[in-house]
């Protein structure tokens, strides 16, 4: 559309400008919608074809295949690999590490750690002397408050033994605490069927950032994880890739 507020007396003079170059595989492709478009005035028997007697869709398909190639597919395990996710670290960020009491509170001692994070605190059916405890709205913010005061995040243990899963109000919980990011926190030793049936009931009530996997070390199959079908940023430990972490186990 014209520009309505333009003053032809007071545009500058137009300078002739190079025609940019033109790719080899675009000049051949112009080619042939221009030799197209010739056929579409002569069809050999002298009579001019209606318009649209060509199939231009087709012209329009070889286009977009010579412009946007079709993006490579990759296996299933290197899609999840893709996004490798890692525990936030801001001041008072909350960062919720749901599982078993023993494999949550482990994941949550070396997420602490890795950060200087001081203090640690609990949820669920964990019981911690000296541990601050979040178990709503109010104890959440208090939560935050002292880590914006330490300038760390907080890290919470929240215990949900397998058992306790399928039960009601956990979920509510979780929710009323609002955490930043939310971990699963898993035995790679542990039967992989238990663990996938107990991961999939978590992910179906509450949003599920990663899993935190322990005891890869100690279990001849600890590749099962892979087939939870969740980002796995956190193992033995360690954040996979990092200067003092070992590759998984089934890595090597």
């Amino acid at each position: 559309m014209p520009n309505r507020f333009r003053r032809p007396d007071l545009e500058a003079p137009q300078v002739q400008q190079p025609a940019p170059a033109v790719p080899p595989g675009m000049a051949a492709l112009l080619d042939s919608i221009d030799g197209e478009e010739r056929e579409l005035h002569t069809d050999g028997s002298g009579t001019a074809p209606a318009p649209g007697a060509r199939a231009f869709a087709q012209v329009l398909d070889d286009l977009t295949a010579n412009l946007a190639p079709e993006p490579p597919v990759l296996p299933r395990r290197l899609l999840r690999r893709a996004y490798v996710p890692r525990p936030l670290g801001a001041p008072g960020d909350l960062i919720l590490v749901i599982g078993a009491s023993v494999d949550a509170l482990s994941v949550v001692r070396s997420m602490a750690a890795a950060s200087t994070t001081r203090e640690i605190a609990v949820a669920g059916s964990i019981e911690l002397a000296g541990a601050v405890r979040v178990d709503d709205r109010r104890t959440a913010v208090r939560a935050r408050a002292i880590g914006v005061h330490t300038a760390s995040p907080v890290f919470v243990a929240f215990g949900l033994d397998r058992d306790s899963v399928t039960r009601s109000g956990w979920d509510k919980l979780v929710q009323s605490i609002s955490p930043d990011q939310v971990w699963v926190a898993v035995d790679a030793g542990r039967k992989p069927d238990d663990t996938a049936l107990w991961v999939n009931t978590v992910a179906s009530r509450i949003p599920v950032d990663a899993v935190a996997v322990e005891g890869s070390a100690l279990t001849a199959s600890p590749e099962t994880v892979e087939e939870l079908n969740l980002p796995i940023g956190w193992v033995d430990g360690l954040a996979p890739g990092t200067a003092r972490s070992p590759r998984p186990v089934w890595d090597s």
